[in-house]
């Protein structure tokens, strides 16, 4: 069984404010997909979310699932 949510934790993710759009706008890395939301913390919350659903997509259509590609460093 696939832990999706060991993806969700360890994908890179980049989270940044739009002023064009006026809204912040995320993207994981290793998808390739995007979310955006009114603050960082709704932005987080969407992109997790839309991961998710894509990983369970991947899996019904018998897909593999990338692989997180960064290593997270506590400095």
């Amino acid at each position: 069984m696939i832990d999706i949510n060991y993806y969700v934790k360890n994908y890179s993710y980049l989270v940044e404010f739009s002023s064009e759009d006026e809204d912040y706008l995320a993207k994981c890395f290793e998808l390739g997909i995007m979310a955006h939301g009114d603050s960082q913390e709704e932005t987080i919350q969407e992109i997790k979310e839309a991961v998710m659903v894509h990983l369970l997509m991947l899996i019904e259509d018998g897909d593999e699932i990338p692989e997180p590609q960064s290593i997270m460093v506590n400095l």
